[in-house]
């Protein structure tokens, strides 16, 4: 049997519980560490509020275009960027519908940030 892979699963535009400011500054260093390692997750999934983090002007959106190079999947709700009517201003990535991120998540191990 075959090791599955990652997927990273993102709720909000910080990680951890506490502080929102604090937990965004960990969330772009663990986007820049990441960048710089070998093992990488298969996708990353962007859904609630954390879809904000794709759109034009984010500073997440230079750091999640590297690891879209290296080949991670970028992957937006779909239902969330039209609910916050960000859908026209995603920079990196793309929007997924829940088909798509179910199978994602029943094919590969899900870290929830």
């Amino acid at each position: 049997m075959s090791e599955k892979g990652k997927v990273f699963l993102l709720g909000k535009e910080s990680v951890g519980d506490g502080d929102e400011t604090m937990g965004y500054e960990i969330l772009m260093s663990l986007l820049d560490a990441l960048a710089k390692r070998r093992e990488r997750p298969v996708a990353i999934v962007f859904w609630n509020t954390a879809v904000q983090l794709l759109v034009e002007g984010s500073p997440a959106v230079g750091r999640l275009k590297v690891l879209e190079g290296q080949g991670v999947k970028i992957v937006a709700g779909r239902f969330c960027l039209q609910d916050l009517c960000i859908a026209d201003t995603v920079a990196v990535g793309k929007g997924a519908g829940m088909d798509e991120i179910l199978d994602l998540l029943f094919e590969n191990e899900v870290i929830s940030l």
